[in-house]
Order: structure tokens, then C-alpha cells, then sequence
């Protein structure tokens, strides 16, 4: 009985072996519940390029290959001194394919594929193609993503690979990791995952990132539109705003605006006119605020007076404002119609908190364990900026406080938190909290 059992398994196995080898276009994997054998057919199911197995011989597969993995080629120390021949290596691999795809979170196992591998008894696409498998049923297994970011990295280590290739592979790892996330939410392992390419790929010097920061940031405000529970999305989106805002030199930011179909501008100049309305200084610039240029509507917004005589890219700056002030609005309208998510709070607070650092940086200020302190310049020689950072006086904080465009967000604020609060949302007073004792605004809020 022993031996049939045995014999079953081993056919198991070839048969999902077939299936692995013979179709190249595999996107899925998953195990089919049901109790008992009562077809007497094989439990390997292969339908429309997705792979199943029958949930009764699980247990037996699984055991049977753990045990003949650990048996023959883990535990006993000649077997694993001596180099694996074709016949041995074709079993592993069996064994260890299988073993991975019902239980895959065993590093182990990926540590013998990745030996495999460098010893050119796998191939780095049909493993590419496995994990893809093991992602389509663990979207969260992380031990899959790794093993994937190596493969990768061992691909894109050759200098001589095209654009185009390039960009089929960039293409492929979106999409999965697209679906990982929409299979699982919170799925930090994939957002993760996304981050750890575009950054691998700053590293390629024939490959331009400049549209696929575009449109990975057009792509995250679409996702996170529709996922306003999912903060690792948030985190994501956090990051392409930081991609976008590096990146803004003229070139760029054309190919921007035109992409995102919106006014960055007249989006900017609606929050700053709403905000001011009493402030006739702003008000009688009315008519002229989107005919400014960028270095204009600085000097408006934050003056001139600053603690360094070095020159300020004031059209950086800007655009800068612009783009953090349009995710402010769309944070706004979000948490207005989306009621009571935590997730979009939280992403408010980094955007109030970028907003309020560009401030202080162009003031030549920092934050240092809670309180403002100078920043000195690495640039100006200025006798004022060699004071010690802890003589920062009051003048300095003002220089902040007054300008026109702290004005514009602490008003922003004020007015959307009390909004907020009269609709019941608790999330607002936290906020308002986090305001004055986390940015230390409880002098102004």
C-alpha cells in the first residue's frame, strides 16, 4: 500500500511537471477542494493556461516531497558535497517546484533554486514564470519577491540588453505586481516590490525614467482613488510624488502637465485666493496670478527675506507647490466623499508635513528634536548663518508664520477641519492634533 501511495505521488508530480514544462503561458496557480479521489482521474487540473491541484492529495504530495528534499539532498553531507548530475537535478527541481508551489515561504528551498541557478541548471526565465505561479496564489509571500528581485537583478546586470526587452520586463513586474495587490490588500510585499524596480532601474543608463515616473504617478492616483483603505497604496503614491518632484525641470515638467490633463496652476491659484479672501494684498493680484511666472508668484507668496544671500530656485519651488497643493485638494475631496478612512488622513499629514519643510528650507530653517533651528547653508559664508543653531530667534519663526502661503495652508486647514468635525469624523480633531504638537503649530492653529 505504502509503495502504491509512493507511486501515486510520483506520478503527481511528473504530471505537474508536464504541465509546467509544456505551457509557457501559465499565469496561475491554486489548490481545488475537493474531499476524495471519486473520478478516479489524476488530481492535476490544467484549463485555460491555469494550473490546479485537487485538495485531497495535498498532504501526501507535500509530504513526499519535503521528505525525499530534506532525505537526499539537505541533511546527509556526502550527498550534498556531490555535484548534482542531469538526472539528480531534473528530480530536485520536480521536487522543489512542487514542494514551493503548495507551501512557498520556505527560504531554504529558494536558496537551492538560487544555487541551481548560478549553476545553469535552471533557467532564470522558466523561474521568473514559477514564481509568477507561486504570486498568483501567496500574493503576500515574500520569500517569492525576493527570490524574484534576484533573478531580476542577475537580468539586468547585462549591459547589453535592449530598450525594448527593458521595458517588456518593467511592463511584466507592474502587472504582477498589479495583481498581487488587487488579490490581497495592504500588500506592502508588492508596493515594496514596485519601488525596489524603479530604483534598480535608476541604476541603468540607456533607459529613460522619466515617463514611467508619469506614469506611475497618474497610475497610483488612479489606484488609490479606488483603495482609500489600502495605505500601503498611499505609501506607494508617497513615493511617486517624491519621483515627480526631483524631476521637475522644464523638459519634464511639460511632458507632466500634458499627461496629467489638469491646471496645476489654476488649481493652485483657487486654494490660494479661497484661502485669502481678506487679504487684499493677494486680492488685488486677482486677475494677474496665472500670468505669473514661477519666480514672481514666489516672491508674492514667501518674500524675499531669507537667511542665506544665495539665490533660491524659486521656479523649482513652485512647481513644487503646485503639485503638493493639487494632491492637497484631491486628498480633500477624497476624505469628503470616501467618510471616516484612516488611511487618507494619514496621507494628508505627509503632504501638509512636504508642504511646511519646503517652507522651512527656504527660510533656512530645520526641525532638530522638536524645535526650529538654523540650517546652515553649504553654499554662503554669511557671519549669520556660523551662529549656533540654538540661537534662532522669534524674527526667524515670523519670517515663516507671515508669509502668505503658510497663511494659505493653515487656513486650508482650519476651514477643512472644522468641516470635518460637524460631519462627526474623529479622524479631524486627531489631525488638528497632529498639527500643533507633531508640526508644533499650536502657536498659529
Amino acid at each position: 500500500m505504502e509503495e502504491d501511495k509512493f507511486a501515486l505521488v510520483e506520478k503527481i508530480i511528473k504530471d505537474i511537471e508536464n504541465v509546467l514544462s509544456k505551457n509557457a503561458e501559465l499565469y496561475a496557480f491554486d489548490i481545488v477542494p475537493v474531499d476524495s479521489n471519486f473520478r478516479n482521474k489524476t488530481p492535476v487540473l490544467h484549463l485555460e493556461n491555469c494550473l490546479g491541484l485537487e485538495s485531497w492529495c495535498v498532504k501526501h504530495v507535500y509530504m513526499y516531497c519535503y521528505s525525499e528534499l530534506m532525505d537526499k539532498y539537505f541533511c546527509k553531507t556526502k550527498r550534498r558535497n556531490s555535484t548534482l548530475g542531469s538526472i539528480h537535478s531534473e528530480k530536485l527541481g520536480r521536487l522543489l517546484s512542487v514542494t514551493l508551489l503548495l507551501n512557498p515561504e520556505l527560504n531554504t528551498l529558494w536558496n537551492k533554486r538560487r544555487d541551481m541557478v548560478l549553476r545553469n541548471l535552471l533557467e532564470k526565465s522558466s523561474e521568473l514564470k514559477l514564481t509568477r505561479l507561486v504570486l498568483s496564489r501567496k500574493p503576500k509571500c515574500n520569500e517569492a519577491f525576493g527570490y524574484r528581485r534576484w533573478l531580476l537583478e542577475a537580468i539586468l546586470q547585462d549591459e547589453n540588453l535592449q530598450s525594448n526587452y527593458i521595458q517588456n520586463l518593467v511592463n511584466e513586474e507592474f502587472h504582477l505586481c498589479q495583481i498581487a495587490s488587487d488579490k490581497s490588500p495592504n500588500n506592502y510585499h508588492s508596493w515594496n516590490h514596485r519601488m525596489w524596480l524603479l530604483n534598480t532601474l535608476k541604476k541603468i543608463t540607456n533607459f529613460s525614467l522619466d515617463l514611467l515616473y508619469i506614469k506611475e504617478y497618474n497610475f497610483s492616483e488612479r489606484w488609490t482613488s479606488k483603495h482609500v483603505s489600502d495605505f500601503s497604496c498611499f505609501h506607494y503614491r508617497q513615493y511617486c510624488i517624491k519621483n515627480v518632484i526631483l524631476h521637475l525641470n522644464d523638459v519634464f515638467w511639460k511632458m507632466f502637465q500634458n499627461s496629467i490633463e489638469i491646471d496645476l496652476r489654476k488649481c493652485f491659484v483657487n486654494v490660494l485666493l479661497k484661502a485669502l479672501q481678506n487679504d487684499m494684498t493677494l486680492l488685488n493680484a486677482d486677475d494677474n496670478l496665472m500670468e505669473y511666472s514661477e519666480e514672481k508668484l514666489i516672491n508674492l507668496l514667501l518674500s524675499n527675506t531669507r537667511n542665506c544671500n544665495c539665490k533660491h530656485n524659486n521656479v523649482y519651488l513652485c512647481r513644487k507647490f503646485e503639485v503638493l497643493f493639487r494632491e492637497l485638494v484631491l486628498n480633500s475631496e477624497l476624505i469628503q466623499f470616501y467618510k471616516w478612512h484612516e488611511s487618507l488622513w494619514y496621507h494628508r499629514r505627509y503632504i501638509v508635513h512636504e508642504l511646511i519643510i519646503s517652507m522651512y528650507e527656504y527660510f533656512g530653517l530645520k526641525k532638530q528634536n522638536g524645535a526650529l533651528v538654523k540650517d546652515n547653508c553649504k553654499k554662503c559664508n554669511s557671519n549669520d548663518l556660523r551662529q549656533k543653531q540654538v540661537k534662532i530667534v522669534r524674527y526667524d519663526c515670523n519670517h515663516v508664520y507671515s508669509s502668505a502661503i503658510f497663511k494659505v495652508l493653515i487656513s486650508h486647514e482650519r476651514k477643512f477641519i472644522a468641516e470635518r468635525n460637524s460631519d462627526s469624523d474623529k479622524f479631524a480633531e486627531r489631525h488638528e492634533k497632529y498639527l500643533k504638537f507633531v508640526e508644533g503649530l499650536n502657536i498659529v492653529i
